[in-house]
């Protein structure tokens, strides 16, 4: 059995490429100004921790207190790190899912719900690295995660997640109609 003839792939609307787009260029921006100011972001990230003592279990003992300092550093570089890499990836997501949506999901609705969904938990799920790295100096590692985790990460991926799953179950309904037919 031949497969059906597409007249090819429909673009999605034009905002969402442009979130598409941004997201990217966020990405790419973060990732030039992180590699450029990493080591005023590095001193400003020590000095934070430095007037926190209390928050990450600091002792005044210089060879213990390097140990942490240097875990949340490395903490706070690998946030932007993922933000960086998460941006680009999710800024490609919105593009290509939205364009499958577009192209493949035939009720209005429902393609709507996906292209919706996919382009703002894309475009959100990354800002939770960079408010992870922001969190860190002034509360610390975990309650730092557990914030983005819940204000950014859960709800954003939550809808990422969402939206892949319904383009998947729509493009498998859809083949199974044409099965069918």
């Amino acid at each position: 059995m031949s497969e059906p003839r597409t007249h090819g792939w429909r673009l999605p609307p034009l905002p969402v490429l442009l979130i598409g787009v941004l997201v990217i260029a966020c990405a790419e921006v973060g990732g030039g100004a992180m590699s450029q100011f990493k080591l005023e972001l590095t001193r400003w990230a020590r000095g934070v921790m430095l007037a926190r003592p209390a928050v990450h279990g600091l002792v005044g003992v210089r060879d213990v207190d390097e140990a942490i300092l240097d875990e949340a550093l490395f903490k706070v570089d690998a946030g932007l790190r993922l933000f960086h890499m998460h941006a680009e990836g999710m800024g490609t997501i919105i593009i290509v899912a939205a364009m499958v949506a577009a192209t493949l999901v035939h009720a209005t609705a429902l393609r709507q719900v996906i292209v919706a969904l996919i382009t703002i938990g894309g475009a959100g799920y990354p800002v939770g690295y960079l408010l992870w790295s922001a969190l860190i100096p002034f509360y610390g590692i975990a309650p730092g995660r557990r914030v983005a985790e819940w204000v950014v990460w859960i709800p954003f991926g939550g809808a990422a997640i969402v939206a892949m799953w319904l383009l998947t179950g729509a493009i498998a309904w859809t083949m199974i109609r044409r099965r069918v037919s």
